[in-house]
């Protein structure tokens, strides 16, 4: 006859290793989405560069509500007639004038993407929460070039 304590030991490490294959699984997904986090700001990087938005961005700090311009970001999706977040929740992404923000704040340069072939099509504009469609032509595109984003012709929006 088997004793319990051997029978809880048993299961004891059996739960352990469970619980520690359950964690080495979740690292893999985890190390992905941070890759694709850390893609996204490289692009939203190269397009705050671009004049629509730059100009955006100069405008808000220079008005001195806050060091760094809130930047809420969206990607539309217009036959679903939708906008989505672009960021997950834990995103870190900024640069010297602006900080990526999930929240839906007052006063922010909210860019509005829109998927177009190799790239993205954007408006970049100061806005607040009551403001959340992409109005009229997009301001440019952006586009991958290696690992390098790029703005792109605007004709083939």
């Amino acid at each position: 006859m088997v004793e319990f304590p051997r029978i809880r030991f048993v299961l004891v490490v059996a739960g352990l290793g469970l619980l520690g294959a359950a964690g080495c699984v979740r690292t893999v997904p985890y190390a992905k989405r941070m890759a694709v986090e850390s893609e996204k700001c490289t692009l939203i990087q190269a397009l705050m560069q671009q004049p629509a938005p730059s100009q955006a961005i100069q405008q808000f700090v220079a008005e001195g509500k806050e060091a760094k311009a809130p930047v809420v970001v969206y990607v539309r999706h217009p036959e679903e007639s939708t906008l989505e977040r672009f960021f997950s929740e834990d995103t870190e992404c900024a640069d010297a004038s602006f900080k990526i923000v999930q929240e839906n704040v007052v006063d922010a340069v909210v860019v509005y993407l829109q998927e177009v072939q190799g790239g993205y099509a954007y408006d970049a504009q100061r806005s607040s929460p009551e403001h959340l469609t992409m109005d009229g032509q997009p301001q440019g595109t952006v586009r991958k070039d290696g690992t390098v984003w790029v703005a792109g012709a605007d004709d083939s929006i």
